[in-house]
């Protein structure tokens, strides 16, 4: 559960690095000196945050995503009984049990309800984007308080929804610094950086922390690996690996993921063959649809996601442009796209990528789940 021995003495000279890297004065250091954990928890699958264990108080690491030589975020969370000393730093305290805090991210949302603290969510960022039925019951209420936009929130209602911490994803270029000036605690959850299905998922356990519930969150974490490690496996054993094309063009432009995305992870872990696999980087090329054509229109499976009410169509996508009937993936019917305004696939599947793996796996690989129904993609056959 929490890794000791070697890696807790690594992840200690990390720390201490990041530390030694800081200003002169860095409170961490100030707090710590050489004093090692008594354990750390370091992810297996993600590469953005850490939690070091300390007599009486947790140190949660939040890694810069954007500079590794920076010292990133610290954040201190224990209980009343913390040595005063934690509580009094200059370095943010939390204390649990946790009562009220604000969500900008509908995946916020789904990990609360996964462990169980649900009840403790005051306001939420973007709520159109929030499909927990409790959470809407409460909206309308006017229990949960609805802050507009992320990138721009009413600092004036979130300021009466008291949080004692906000949990939001961060940009490059701040755009939080108006709620900082109103002496909101931000806390970033870097998961969507994540460029692995199980790395985003592990980010429940950084989550779970700032509410005493990390055993909650191991505990499915574990058995989400167990589930996505099994349906890998089977798929090895498929007798075909089909070529992929994903995306569609937005503005005249495609977007096509880089070998070493989120969806390139995918695309390998579901046994297919991408032909952009060895392009190293995480992000995406913008492409035209020329040079998406030339590559990819011999290919086995076409993957998309859409955003659109009621029942998406074959005509629905024609008419986004019509030379999509030109590719092989059209022509044969295998076509494969999730609905986002039904299917919550950019929400739920985030925590839920051994379900995402095992739907991938029924439609690029017919016959190894024969009584499997898909959650977040099917085949575009009308």
């Amino acid at each position: 559960m929490v890794l000791k021995s070697f890696l807790g003495a690594l992840a200690l000279l990390f720390f201490l690095s990041a530390c030694e890297s800081g200003p002169a004065n860095n409170p961490v250091k100030e707090l710590f000196g050489m004093q090692q954990p008594d354990s750390v928890y370091i992810p297996v699958y993600s590469k953005g945050f850490s939690i070091s264990y300390y007599d009486g108080v947790k140190l949660v690491h939040v890694a810069d995503p954007w500079d590794s030589a920076a010292v990133g975020q610290y954040i201190l969370v224990g209980d009343e009984d913390s040595p005063a000393k934690f509580r009094n730093s200059n370095v943010p305290f939390i204390e649990y049990p946790v009562s009220r805090w604000t969500a900008f991210s509908s995946t916020q949302v789904v990990f609360a309800e996964k462990i169980g603290v649900l009840e403790t969510l005051k306001s939420v960022a973007e709520p159109h984007y929030i499909s927990n039925r409790f959470v809407q019951e409460q909206l309308a209420k006017g229990v949960i308080r609805d802050v507009g936009l992320a990138s721009a929130a009413n600092v004036e209602v979130l300021l009466e929804s008291a949080p004692e911490f906000i949990f939001v994803s961060p940009f490059m270029d701040n755009r939080y610094g108006q709620l900082e000036e109103a002496g909101l605690l931000i806390v970033n959850d870097c998961g969507y950086i994540e460029a692995s299905p199980l790395g985003r998922a592990e980010w429940m356990v950084f989550f779970s922390t700032f509410f005493n519930k990390e055993d909650t969150a191991r505990e499915l974490f574990s058995d989400i690996v167990s589930r996505y490690k099994a349906v890998k496996q089977v798929v090895a054993n498929a007798p075909q690996k089909p070529s992929i094309l994903t995306g569609t063009l937005f503005n005249d432009i495609w977007y096509i993921p880089a070998g070493d995305s989120y969806m390139a992870t995918f695309f390998e872990d579901a046994g297919t063959r991408y032909a952009y696999s060895d392009r190293s980087g995480t992000g995406s090329f913008a492409l035209d649809f020329e040079t998406v054509f030339n590559d990819f229109r011999e290919s086995d499976f076409w993957l998309i996601t859409v955003n659109q009410e009621g029942k998406f169509s074959k005509a629905d996508f024609l008419q986004m442009d019509e030379r999509y009937a030109d590719f092989q993936s059209f022509q044969e019917n295998r076509v494969v796209f999730s609905n986002t305004n039904y299917s919550n696939f950019f929400e739920k599947g985030i925590v839920e990528p051994d379900v995402v793996l095992k739907d991938l796996a029924v439609c690029f690989h017919p016959g190894l789940y024969s009584d499997y129904e898909p959650v977040y993609f099917e085949f575009l056959n009308d």
